[in-house]
């Protein structure tokens, strides 16, 4: 089985340049600059074994077709990263801390809203007394 026309048309004209994404330039707000490749990757994967099939791996020949190792698709490795989790597990060590920070001054804050609370009630006495029965009730 030989290979595709088009594809060995593209390699011959473009070289590897026809396996990549290429940029293209667009005007500021326009659409997307990037343009997929000549050759998908399907169909170049496609190539690349009826290369092997025929004994054309690592040559070359615009009239024949076959695959140069350099086309092969380099897979890096991709960094391990832990999973992102939901937001209350990956600020839970914060929020312990501020509960923490908040419990140590507590009895502080209370004794201070304790005497604010105190301090909005009317002093008792006759003229308060007054007061609250001459009041008007709706």
């Amino acid at each position: 089985m030989s290979q595709a026309k088009g594809v060995i048309a593209k390699l011959a004209r473009h070289g590897a340049a026809a396996l990549k994404p290429r940029k293209v330039a667009v005007a500021p707000g326009g659409l997307n600059p990037w343009r997929r490749p000549l050759i998908s990757r399907r169909e170049a994967a496609v190539a690349r074994k009826q290369a092997k099939r025929a004994g054309l791996y690592g040559t070359f020949d615009p009239a024949t077709g076959g695959w140069l190792e350099e086309w092969d698709p380099s897979l890096e490795p991709r960094a391990l990263r832990p999973p992102k989790a939901h937001k209350r597990e990956r600020t839970r060590d914060e929020r312990f801390q501020n509960i923490e920070q908040n419990l140590a001054d507590m009895s502080g804050k209370i004794d201070a809203y304790r005497k604010t609370v105190q301090a909005r009630k009317p002093t008792p006495g006759v003229e308060t007394l007054i007061k609250r029965l001459t009041r008007r009730r709706k």
